[in-house]
């Protein structure tokens, strides 16, 4: 039987290319973003289309989990991998740091992968096989070289990574993370900064080991290797 992974923010970028490389490897996909029309566009590009579903939820928002529990009844269909690729920078983060702010950036980097977790571990816990749940870090979480909520949200996503891990190994629930540096993608802040803050884009740029940073097709791989394997 085919395995199933929920991917969030997965209509473009990092979410994106694994959705693709996991669907040529026979996984079913349930995509998620906010916007319908991109959702079913990226669909349409996925291996074996019709083997697949969207979710068009915002996945900050205060009814989330009921949109969430009304999609996996209306469609039956109960993932076996969650890969949390929802995750992000706001424009206000700066010092001196701003408590709704940090707020925020918690909701969008830590909280709303909690209350995914937490819906879907109770339906985990029930079965015998081995359920994965993979998370986004960033380099800033252990070097803070970023804006400073979000370093702060990355560093705490970290710890509850960790956490979890112990607490849930007796249940075969793998829970883990990948750290990468900055990824740069089409759309993504960092393509915009190319071209509106040359400078401090090539000073990040030469900051990296290989003087390049990582892309989606270069992060994929990991994440892809964390589904296939069969142990913990």
């Amino acid at each position: 039987m085919n395995k199933i992974v929920f991917i969030t923010a997965s209509s473009d970028g990092l979410g994106y290319q694994i959705a693709i490389d996991l669907a040529l490897k026979g996984y079913i996909i349930i995509l998620n973003g906010r916007d319908a029309n991109k959702l079913q566009e990226a669909k349409r590009k996925l291996h074996n289309e019709k083997l697949h579903f969207t979710f068009c939820c915002d996945l900050v928002s205060d009814t989330m989990i009921n949109e969430l529990n009304n999609f996996i009844i209306t469609n039956n269909i109960y993932p076996d991998i969650i890969i949390h690729c929802l995750g992000g920078k706001l424009n206000n983060d700066s010092h001196l740091i701003s408590l709704s702010t940090l707020s925020n950036s918690l909701n969008l980097n830590l909280f709303n992968a909690i209350l995914i977790n937490n819906y879907f571990i109770p339906i985990f816990q029930k079965t015998n096989s081995i359920q994965k749940i993979i998370h986004i870090s960033s380099s800033a979480s252990l070097n803070g070289n970023a804006s400073p909520c979000y370093s702060i949200s990355k560093g705490a996503l970290n710890v509850y990574i960790k956490n979890c891990a112990r607490f849930y190994a007796l249940d075969n629930i793998s829970f883990s993370g990948i750290i990468p540096n900055i990824i740069i993608h089409k759309h993504s802040d960092w393509a915009k900064k190319k071209i509106q803050d040359t400078s401090y884009y090539m000073k990040r740029i030469n900051e990296m080991p290989l003087k390049e940073f990582a892309t989606p097709e270069k992060i994929s791989p990991y994440i892809c290797a964390l589904c296939d394997i069969d142990n913990m």
